[in-house]
């Protein structure tokens, strides 16, 4: 046996003999405490943008190029007073110098939480909303369902609920009502099943935005796959936000989709693993 292969056995033995039955030279990595935080960009009237916590590197998370009605998955976050800014997403080093947000939250452990950015970035009108998600525990004959108003420009709304149909009659009673820019609503239960959110001004009846919600997946055990949350999966929490149409001219999306108000849902807890 040549040296080389001498040396692999060697440290190949001094693994084994580190890990005893015992399991007492095992180092398990901590638990820590973490909040939970993800990011919604609001703008109508600015490019994509950047988020960064930028007072210390773990539990830190980011989302890059974040464009107008995007949203980042909830993504565990150290708590404390923590330190967040948002730049707009550009190469041009002038540009990615203005900090749109620089501001400190503070996060409380075990809490989840959605930081919005919202209004407009001409005029310096843009601000941080940040909604604590009290995300209730649903059981599976049941569905919970809220709204957030993040509608820059838009009156207070009235959020109606109903059979996916656009064109039958608004129900004699909004689900929501009356909810006020920045707002959140507190959570509805209803159950699984098809459903459209429409949006009107409040006390109004033409509707200004509407969505079909999305409907969720069975879990496949056999592919190993859980189950996604939605509108016919019990045991879900879902958020309808309420976005603006982007500015016209301005560096937001101008395709037919940003021309006009939008429903765009977002899943806060998917079903149970069975």
């Amino acid at each position: 046996m040549n040296s080389r292969h001498l040396a692999f056995v060697l440290a190949g033995a001094l693994l084994v003999a580190a890990c005893g039955d015992d399991g007492e030279d095992v180092i398990l990595a901590p638990k820590v405490p973490l909040a939970y935080t993800r990011f919604v960009n609001a703008v109508p009237d600015t490019q994509p943008t950047d988020w960064r916590f930028i007072d210390q590197l773990e539990n830190s998370p980011t989302a890059i190029g974040l464009a107008f009605r995007g949203f980042s998955p909830y993504q565990a976050t150290a708590p404390g007073a923590r330190k967040l800014r948002v730049f707009p997403a550009d190469t041009n080093v002038t540009v990615v110098q203005q900090m749109l947000i620089d501001t400190t939250i503070t996060l409380t452990a075990g809490t989840y939480y959605t930081l919005v950015h919202l209004g407009n970035s001409r005029g310096n009108a843009d601000r941080l909303l940040v909604i604590q998600d009290d995300i209730p525990s649903v059981p599976t004959t049941n569905i919970a369902l809220r709204t957030v108003h993040a509608g820059t420009g838009l009156a207070n709304l009235d959020v109606f609920v109903s059979d996916t149909g656009s064109s039958l009659p608004l129900p004699a009673t909004p689900q929501f009502a009356n909810l006020a820019f920045a707002a959140a609503s507190a959570y509805a239960t209803r159950a699984p099943g098809a459903f459209r959110v429409r949006a009107t001004t409040s006390g109004q009846t033409a509707v200004v935005a509407n969505a079909i919600a999305p409907p969720g997946a069975a879990a496949v055990p056999v592919n190993n796959l859980t189950a996604i949350g939605g509108s016919t999966m019990g045991g879900s929490a879902i958020t309808a936000f309420a976005f603006p149409r982007s500015v016209a001219g301005s560096k937001a999306p101008q395709t037919t989709a940003f021309t006009s108000p939008a429903i765009v849902y977002i899943i806060d807890r998917h079903p149970p693993r069975q």
